[in-house]
């Protein structure tokens, strides 16, 4: 008995063995796939920037200068190579440019940490930890050879916080300027950023100072303890922390106070007959929601960008709004009634509705907001065949894919939801990533709602 109790121990540790095996042979694999990734990235780039004739036509349709970014033809290549990249991919454009920058950076100034992740021994984010402190070492570029090859056998045998960690302690060893120094160029880069959350609800971050953000936590707590338990109203601590931060911010109670603007939709058929008789007639063709589920705007309550909001947050917006504004929509197809317009500028209703109906901007795959967008005419507005500025003819675009529009062998196509497909001189395509998604997810509530109804009783 005691034999057969010793085989099976070997034979469970062997298999353990080999399963760990494999997850270790599949993480290097992992690695090196991710780094060529980002070296065929930056490639793509540098090939966009040598030779901007791939996108930009340099010849016979030379952008006008106003419209001309800086670095001129070459980065509006590496533009229009962005977007294909991110198209291709599933990327956002931000990841392209990142993952390209760290190969380009990181192959430079950081050859043996590169190459220890080409080999697949580390990961992308050991040499993003690294990186981390390159700005570090501006004025002393004869120090980062010493700090790559510490870094590299740091990274072969530590997680990914530990590099990070040991990183900043080795910059500190291989530098001579005082801490003090670091931190006023550290202060420069303090930023503030919106990162979404789901269900909604976003985290709102700043890279501020250590000891203001500390002072600014105690703040928070100081006044929260002293709150009475009336004030509290059954909040709980950090519930009560999260709404004193986010008054502050918003000047509750001051003259700079955030200010709600509500977009109130109300169907055709609710008005009365003389109100009926001053609205102007629909458009040909309405305008959908090319974030993929349809602007239905009869029937939840939407904010521009996001998507559909609660009942209660949508009651809340509209009591504490100084002001709304009404879009009258058909009844049945939710699209909004024309807003015409003779001049080239749009009317601030018409902005308003079009960041109502799409959201974000109408190239596919774009999720830049189309209330900061540029509103572009589809049929031009000075030309041949001019397009008159009403609804039907207006696309938010964001000022970069405008550009591109405007400036590149780019071609954009109009879809009949709304969205606008780009097609790149290689052939390839964007498509709608939200393509028949209403379609699909009714079926699953069909197919749940049919499981339950046909389930036997228990």
């Amino acid at each position: 008995m005691e034999r057969d109790a010793a085989v099976v121990d070997v034979d469970t540790a062997f298999v353990l063995r080999s399963l760990f095996g494999e997850a270790e042979a599949e993480q290097v694999e992992a690695n090196r796939r991710a780094a060529r990734q980002c070296e065929f990235l930056a490639e793509v780039l540098a090939h966009a920037r040598a030779h901007p004739d791939l996108y930009v036509d340099t010849i016979s349709n030379r952008p006008a200068a106003a419209l001309m970014p800086l670095g001129g033809e070459a980065e509006l290549a590496v533009r229009c190579a962005v977007l294909e990249a991110s198209s291709r991919l599933r990327m956002s454009e931000q990841h392209v440019r990142t993952w390209a920058s760290l190969a380009e950076q990181a192959r430079s100034e950081l050859p043996r940490l590169w190459q220890s992740a080409l080999d697949g021994f580390i990961s992308i984010e050991h040499v993003k930890a690294a990186q981390s402190q390159l700005t570090l070492f501006a004025e002393h570029a004869d120090q980062v050879a010493g700090f790559d090859e510490i870094l590299r056998d740091v990274a072969m045998g530590a997680t990914v916080a530990t590099t990070r960690r040991q990183a900043r302690r080795v910059a500190d060893r291989l530098l001579s300027p005082t801490r003090t120094q670091r931190h006023a160029a550290a202060f420069a880069r303090r930023r503030v950023y919106v990162d979404t959350a789901p269900d909604g609800m976003s985290w709102l971050c700043a890279l501020i100072p250590t000891v203001t953000a500390h002072g600014i936590d105690r703040s928070l707590t100081r006044t929260v303890k002293n709150m009475p338990l009336d004030e509290l109203d059954g909040r709980t601590h950090s519930q009560a922390r999260a709404d004193v931060f986010a008054g502050l911010l918003g000047g509750v109670g001051t003259p700079h106070g955030v200010k709600t603007k509500v977009l109130v939709t109300i169907p055709f058929d609710r008005l009365a007959q003389a109100a009926q008789a001053s609205v102007r007639n629909r458009p040909g063709a309405g305008v959908s929601n090319s974030g993929g589920f349809g602007a239905d705007l009869n029937a939840t309550p939407l904010v521009p960008g996001l998507g559909s909001i609660d009942d209660a947050t949508a009651r809340q917006l509209f009591l504490d709004a100084g002001a709304f504004t009404r879009v009258i929509t058909d009844p049945v197809s939710g699209v909004v009634l024309d807003m015409d317009r003779r001049s080239r500028r749009a009317t601030a209703a018409q902005r308003d509705w079009l960041a109502l109906a799409h959201g974000t901007c109408v190239r596919d795959g774009c999720e830049r907001l189309a209330i900061d967008a540029d509103i572009d005419h589809w049929c031009a507005y000075h030309g041949p065949n001019r397009g008159v500025t009403d609804i039907v003819n207006l696309d938010p675009l964001c000022d970069p894919d405008h550009a591109l529009k405007d400036t590149t062998k780019l071609e954009h196509h109009r879809r009949d939801d709304g969205a606008v497909e780009v097609s790149f001189p290689s052939g390839h395509r964007t498509t709608n990533p939200f393509d028949g998604m209403h379609e699909r997810v009714e079926a699953v509530l069909a197919r749940g709602a049919t499981a339950t109804r046909d389930a036997p009783p228990f």
